[in-house]
C-alpha cells in the first residue's frame, strides 16, 4: 500500500512539472518595445478572449495604402478592471493609437501601459486597473 502511494505521489509530482511550461507566458518578445507607432486609425474589430483582448484597426499611409494591424492587449478581466467592456469600439470608429509593432514587420503589435495609448473621442482609454480615465458607458 505504501510503495502504491509513493508511486503515485511520483507519477503526480512528474505530471506537475511537465505541465509547468503550459504556465509559462510568451511575454513580448515579438514586439520592438524599442519602436512606436503613433496614427489615426480605423477600427474594425476587437476581439474579447482569453488570453488576449485583440484590436483591430486600419491605417492609411500618407499614399493613401491601407495596412491592417491587430494589437495584442490585455486580458479581458485586466481590460474590465480598467474601464473597458467588449463594447467599448466598435467597427467604424475613429481612433489615435500608439503601439509597438512586431519585430518581423508583419501587421501584428502590441500596447501596454505606460508607452501605450488609445484615445478616442477626445479622451485617452486607459490601459490600467485603476479605471479612471476609461468609459465603458458605450
Amino acid at each position: 500500500m505504501r510503495t502504491k502511494s509513493c508511486a503515485f505521489a511520483f507519477i503526480a509530482v512528474l505530471a506537475l512539472l511537465a505541465a509547468a511550461p503550459l504556465f509559462a507566458h510568451h511575454g513580448s518578445a515579438a514586439y520592438d518595445l524599442q519602436k512606436t507607432i503613433s496614427s489615426k486609425a480605423t477600427v474594425t474589430g476587437l476581439v474579447w478572449a482569453n488570453p488576449h483582448c485583440l484590436l483591430s484597426f486600419d491605417i492609411k499611409d500618407a499614399g493613401g495604402d491601407v495596412k491592417h494591424w491587430n494589437v495584442e492587449m490585455y486580458n479581458p478581466v485586466y481590460m474590465t478592471r480598467a474601464g473597458w467592456n467588449r463594447n467599448l469600439l466598435k467597427a467604424g470608429d475613429e481612433i489615435t493609437i500608439t503601439f509597438h509593432p512586431a519585430k518581423n514587420g508583419t501587421g501584428n503589435g502590441f500596447i501596454r501601459n505606460g508607452d501605450g495609448k488609445i484615445n478616442f473621442n477626445g479622451k485617452n482609454l486607459g490601459l490600467n486597473d485603476d479605471a479612471d480615465s476609461a468609459s465603458a458607458s458605450n
